[in-house]
């Protein structure tokens, strides 16, 4: 009896070395994405990345999703999402209020530039032409924490000074519902990101504007994710070459590159207007 006991104590102490051995390196990581597409779809797009994240750090990695923007932060800040690739109003406001609990791993980039913009479409064949065009109109917008789909839109509204003008808008939740809601007529324009645009222009819709470059969607690792593997994940991340994983994320994508969360600043100003103007959920 009390031999079995000592041998179950031992057995107990060395299980604790084990799992809390500074040394030890993750075996198990989730990867996260906000809800920007169907969760079908993102889990196809993603999945080629997941596989060269999982070869390149030795770790095997999940995928999921959230409901919304704000509750794939709070997974990530939790520690139950351990990678997420993040929208840059999200990343934007995650380097700002949980700066010590992730860790930028790189930014997308298309020839090696990690900045895009975002167009605002109209109906085609409407006599809108410009953003002027649009006072008395009705505007779509995707999620409220969107990035392209709501702060990068609305400013340009602001700045064209036709926000206030507006008979009506609303939020759709996603990029291919505001491009639908614009293409049958049901608003007159609305924001997007320019490869939602592609699919539907000459398809019941045109581009009438374009914004300013902001910083793309960003990789990043949570504070929990012990250093070795960090370090694994950043150096995959960097180098990441293949064409088959980076279109699957971004047609024409280039790589990851190395970037600052103080590159998103000029966002994050831009985002305190945009909240000052439309009321958060």
């Amino acid at each position: 009896m009390v031999r079995r006991w000592i041998s179950a104590l031992l057995g107990a102490a060395f299980a604790f070395l084990f799992f809390v051995s500074p040394g030890q390196a993750q075996t198990s990581l989730v990867f996260g994405v906000h809800p920007f597409k169907s969760a079908d779809e993102l889990a196809k797009m993603f999945r080629p990345l997941i596989d060269y994240l999982q070869k390149e750090s030795g770790a095997a990695i999940t995928f999921r999703t959230a409901k919304d923007y704000d509750a794939a932060l709070a997974a990530l800040v939790a520690g139950e999402i351990h990678i997420s690739y993040m929208g840059p109003s999200l990343f934007a406001i995650a380097a700002e209020k949980h700066a010590g609990k992730i860790q930028l791993l790189g930014t997308a980039a298309k020839g090696g530039n990690p900045t895009f913009k975002g167009v605002i479409i109209a109906k085609e064949g409407a006599v809108i032409n410009s953003l002027a065009d649009l006072k008395g109109k009705k505007f779509a917008f995707g999620d409220r924490e969107s990035t392209l789909s709501c702060y990068i839109p609305a400013q340009m509204l602001m700045e064209a000074g036709v926000f206030d003008g507006l008979a009506e808008y609303k939020f759709l939740g996603s990029h291919d519902n505001v491009a639908k809601a614009v293409g049958m007529g049901m608003f007159d324009a609305g924001g997007i990101q320019p490869s939602v645009a592609e699919k539907y222009v000459g398809k019941g819709v045109k581009v009438i504007a374009e914004s300013a470059p902001v910083y793309e969607h960003a990789l990043v690792v949570s504070s929990l994710v012990d250093a070795e593997m960090a370090k694994k994940l950043k150096a995959a991340v960097l180098g990441l070459k293949d064409r088959a994983v980076l279109d699957a994320i971004m047609k024409g994508m280039s790589g990851f590159v190395e970037t600052k969360p103080s590159d998103y600043d000029s966002l994050r100003v831009l985002m305190k207007a945009v909240d000052a103007k439309i009321p958060q959920k």
